[in-house]
Parts: C-alpha cells; sequence; structure tokens
C-alpha cells in the first residue's frame, strides 16, 4: 500500500474505494425515474426497493464524501498545493456540475464545489476541532427535522391507488418525457445553482456532506498510519460487527416505519419525538453501514481474492468524474422522452439491472481507456482548465 506522503503515486485502496461508490451512486439515482413509487409492488420490486434502501440509499454519497474529504488533504501535501489553485480546481468543478445539473437534477458536482470552499476555510483547524464541527453538522439532520419539520410536500402518497394515479400522472405530464433536449436543460436550468444550505433538517443535506468531508480529511491526515497498522483479521472483525450493527439498526428503522409512519426523506405520521427517535437511529445506521463498506473494500485490498475484478474496478474509480458524467448522459438516454422513454415505465427490479449493466460496461471501459490513457477525459479536461495549460493525455 502507497503510503499517503508518496503524493505522486495514486492509492489503490482509495481508487478502489470510489469506483464501489460510484456504483452505488448509480443505483440510487437511477430509482428517481418512477421506481421509487410505492406502486411498484411486485415482489422482485419490492426486495429491490429494500436492497436500495438498506445497503445503499445515503450510504453511498456519504462514502464518497469521505474520499473527497480524503482527496483534499492529499491535494493540500502537495509540494504545487496553493488555495488559488484550489479556488480554480473547484471553479471548474461548479461550472461541469452546472452543465451536469442540466441533464440530471441529482447533480453533486455543484455542492462539492461549494462545499470545496468552505472546507479550504477550515481544513487549517486542529483535528478535534474539526472533528466536533463534522458530528455538530451531522445532527442538523435530526435536530433540523425535528425543529423544521418534514418538506411539506404530499409525498408518499395516501395508498397503492392514489401512487398509481401519480405514476400515470408523471408518464403523461412529466416535462421529462415530453420535452425536447432543450426543454429538459431549460426545466432543470431552473434550479441552478444547487444552494447546500436547502433541505438542511434531511439526510441528503449539504451539511451533513461537509461533515463528511471533515471526517475524511481527519481520518487520512490522522487516522491512516492506525488503519495501515490494522491486520487483516482485526479489518476482518471490525467490518463484521459494523455490518450486524448497522443492519440491525436499519431493522429498527424499518419497525419504526412501519409501527408509527416515520420515514427520514418524506412526511411522516409519528410524533416529533418519534420522528426525532427514527432520525438518530437511521443517521447511526447510516454512518456504520458506510464505515462497514469502507472496512470491506480495506479488506478486499489487502487480500489477492478477485484481483483481476479489484484492478477494473479501480480504474472506473480512478476515471471517477468521466464516470459519473457518463452514467447520467447513459440512463437519461434511456429514461427521457428524447431518448427510449421509459421513465416512470421502468420498476425497480428493471432499473437495477439497468444500473448493474451500465456499470459492467464502465469498469470494462474505464480499465481499456486507462491502458491507453493516463486520464480520464473529463479529468483531464478539469485538469487542463484548473492548470490553464495542456495537459499531456497519452502515456
Amino acid at each position: 500500500m502507497t503510503d499517503t506522503a508518496t503524493v505522486g503515486h495514486r492509492i489503490e485502496f482509495l481508487d478502489l474505494l470510489r469506483g464501489v461508490a460510484l456504483f452505488g451512486i448509480l443505483l440510487v439515482n437511477v430509482f428517481s425515474f418512477g421506481a421509487d413509487y410505492p406502486a411498484w409492488s411486485g415482489v422482485a420490486d419490492q426486495v429491490a426497493r429494500q436492497v436500495k434502501h438498506v445497503f445503499f440509499e445515503t450510504k453511498f454519497w456519504m462514502l464518497y464524501s469521505v474520499l473527497f474529504g480524503m482527496g483534499f488533504f492529499l491535494q493540500t501535501q502537495s509540494p504545487r498545493y496553493t488555495m488559488a489553485r484550489s479556488l480554480r480546481r473547484f471553479g471548474v468543478l461548479m461550472l461541469l456540475g452546472c452543465l451536469h445539473g442540466l441533464l440530471f437534477e441529482g447533480d453533486i458536482l455543484m455542492l462539492y464545489a461549494e462545499l470545496g470552499v468552505l472546507l479550504l476555510l477550515l481544513y487549517r483547524l486542529p483535528t478535534k476541532w474539526l472533528l466536533l464541527l463534522a458530528i455538530l453538522l451531522a445532527l442538523s439532520f435530526p435536530l433540523g427535522h425535528l425543529l423544521g419539520g418534514d418538506r411539506g410536500d404530499d409525498w408518499p402518497a395516501e395508498n397503492a391507488a392514489e401512487a398509481s394515479a401519480w405514476l400515470e400522472e408523471d408518464r403523461t405530464d412529466s416535462p421529462l418525457l415530453t420535452g425536447s433536449f432543450t426543454e429538459v436543460m431549460a426545466y432543470h436550468g431552473a434550479f441552478l445553482p444547487e444552494r447546500f444550505w436547502t433541505d438542511w433538517q434531511y439526510p441528503d443535506s449539504g451539511l451533513l456532506v461537509l461533515a463528511c468531508f471533515l471526517f475524511g480529511f481527519c481520518l487520512i491526515r490522522s487516522g491512516w498510519g492506525a488503519l495501515q497498522r490494522l491486520t487483516r483479521g482485526h479489518a476482518l472483525a471490525i467490518a463484521l460487527v459494523l455490518w450486524v450493527l448497522g443492519l440491525s439498526l436499519m431493522g429498527i428503522e424499518s419497525y419504526w416505519s412501519a409501527t408509527v409512519g416515520y420515514a427520514p426523506f418524506e412526511r411522516s405520521y409519528a410524533t416529533p419525538m418519534q420522528v426525532l427517535g427514527g432520525d438518530l437511529v437511521y443517521l447511526a445506521a447510516t454512518i456504520i453501514l458506510t464505515g462497514a463498506w469502507f472496512s470491506s473494500v480495506w479488506c478486499w485490498i489487502q487480500s489477492e481474492y478477485l484481483a483481476g475484478l479489484r484492478r477494473r474496478i479501480a480504474s472506473a474509480g480512478q476515471m471517477s468524474l468521466t464516470s459519473y458524467v457518463s452514467q447520467t448522459l447513459i440512463f437519461t438516454t434511456v429514461f427521457y422522452g428524447y431518448g427510449l422513454g421509459v421513465a416512470f415505465v421502468w420498476g425497480p427490479a428493471k432499473v437495477v439491472a439497468l444500473a448493474v449493466v451500465i456499470y459492467a460496461l464502465q469498469v470494462l471501459i474505464c480499465h481499456w481507456w486507462l491502458q491507453r490513457f493516463r486520464r480520464g477525459p473529463v479529468e483531464w479536461l478539469w485538469r487542463c482548465l484548473t492548470y490553464w495549460r495542456w495537459v499531456p493525455m497519452r502515456h
């Protein structure tokens, strides 16, 4: 394993973790086109929805955000690092995010660019203060939900019939299906730029993303050595404990949802204190399961199990920005009306299958690409615009 002091070399674990995180982000994103409606009641659809919620939802953008904080630390250790260069880097990322956001409302690049500037102002603080701030920011979700209430929309539907009616209405009236390419961009453009302070009382809050940045930064600044000293047996034991604890808490969250009407993202029918309890359980479960994924990938990197697959997934992680943007180009072409137009037509099982196919193709293509080029095309563009000079593409 490459030591973090060797900034000029890539750390395979981080690339592999990014590659794994990309799949989870993709799987959650493809649900945004009608597959999250409760009208899908088939067994396969119900299983797919539960797998998404328990294992992937919130966990993978959180994992990717921790990675962003870790990567930022490595950048600050470069002898060429300057705050001006970081600002240019985040400025280009903001531009790419705005372009990406014209196609997909779930863009995270703008959020990362905005919060990256805040990270620039905070990262020199001592580790203990950064961790304390991260905890306070994370608690903004349950405490904000208690004080600020639900989002105020009509979601979820009162019953299956209403959910089916909503789904049918979107099939005929959604601008994503009825609009042209330019009309879809105009529709999404009305919501730009991203505002990280909105929806601060929910698990997808920008404040929680910043908390993950800070935690990742502190992890690699102060805890990397301890992580490297872990034996494989200890790492496996930690991963197992985290999986058992995290899944147990998700079981409690599911029970709370079924019995008192708690929902982390939607309108809740529970009392305010029941919602607070449910939010604390969901937040703890999400953090622990994010750690379980992190620990599991760490165990994988220490073994020779499926080493070929591991290298290919790491290639996708090395091209994570290109992979992320290309995922959107593919699934929006599949779902939107100017493409195949299957938004609000495919249920959870079908969109999960689509995510697996897209990801498998990306893993193969990224591995092929990096055998011929130094970096992905979007990473290359990002680097050229940041340094404001032509950067070689080929090896």
